[in-house]
C-alpha cells in the first residue's frame, strides 16, 4: 500500500489491526533467524515483533524484495534492512505497521503510532521544550485534544529517523518539533554533530490512532 500523504513516493507502508496480544501466528511464520530475537521473550513481545516483521515484509515485497531477506536487530533495536533499504517499524496496542523504501531514494525514515488520547499527567513537561509546551497549548486551545500525544509520536518518529543515519542517541530535548495544522512538522535538530538541520515529517489522526513520520532524503 502507497501513502502519498504520510511517506515519500518511494515508500511502502503496511499495518496490521490485530487486538489479541496473544497472537503468534506471524511470529511462527517468521525466519528462524527473526524468531530467535524474541525467543525468550513473553509472547504479547512475540506477537508485536511477529506482526510487525510481517508488514515489514510486505512492504518490501511491494518494493521487490524477496522473503528470504530476514530483518533483524541492530544496535539499540534498530530493523536491520536489507542492502539497498531503509525504513521503520512502530507497534503499539491493537496496531502494527512498517514501511519500506530504496536508500538511493530515501536516506532514512521514521514512523510511530500511538493511541489518539493525551499522555499520563507529568509526561509532556518530560518531552517538551518551552516553545512546544507553548505550542501544545494553542493546539489544545484550537481543540486538538491529544496534541501532547502527536508532540510525543513526533519525536520518536525524528529518533527512528535519526539513528539510522548517525548510530548516536538523540534526546527528546535535542530536538525541537514544530507542528503545523496542515499535517506536516518540522523537526530541528539541536544535536551536534548533525547531517542536517532538520527533518521534514507528516502527521495524521486515524482509525483512533495518532500516526507520525519522519524522512530524510
Amino acid at each position: 500500500m502507497q501513502d502519498l500523504t504520510l511517506f515519500p513516493p518511494a515508500a511502502r507502508v503496511v499495518y496490521l489491526r490485530n487486538d489479541d496480544a496473544a497472537d503468534l501466528s506471524n511470529y511462527r511464520d517468521l525466519l528462524p533467524s527473526e524468531r530467535a530475537q524474541v525467543s525468550e521473550a513473553v509472547d504479547m513481545r512475540k506477537g508485536e515483533f511477529g506482526d510487525a516483521r510481517w508488514c515489514a515484509h510486505q512492504a518490501l515485497k511491494e518494493l521487490g524484495v524477496r522473503a528470504t531477506e530476514a530483518i533483524l536487530r541492530g544496535e539499540r533495536g534498530m530493523p536491520l534492512w536489507p542492502a539497498g533499504y531503509t525504513g521503520s517499524l512502530t507497534h503499539t496496542e491493537g496496531l502494527r505497521a512498517a514501511v519500506a523504501a530504496p536508500t538511493r531514494l530515501v536516506r532514512s525514515m521514521g514512523l510511530d503510532a500511538e493511541p489518539a488520547r493525551p499522555l499520563p499527567a507529568g509526561v509532556l513537561h518530560q518531552i517538551a521544550l518551552p516553545a512546544e509546551r507553548s505550542l501544545v497549548d494553542a493546539m489544545r486551545a484550537a481543540g486538538h485534544e491529544g496534541a501532547d500525544r502527536l508532540l510525543f509520536c513526533a519525536k520518536e518518529a525524528t529518533y527512528k529517523c535519526w539513528f539510522p543515519v548517525t548510530r548516536r542517541w538523540l534526546g527528546f530535548e535535542e530536538a525541537e518539533i514544530e507542528i503545523r495544522a496542515d499535517g506536516t512538522f518540522t523537526s530541528h535538530l539541536l544535536a551536534r554533530p548533525t547531517p542536517v538541520s532538520c527533518f521534514e515529517g507528516r502527521w495524521a489522526v486515524r482509525g483512533g490512532y495518532v500516526i507520525a513520520s519522519a524522512f530524510y532524503s
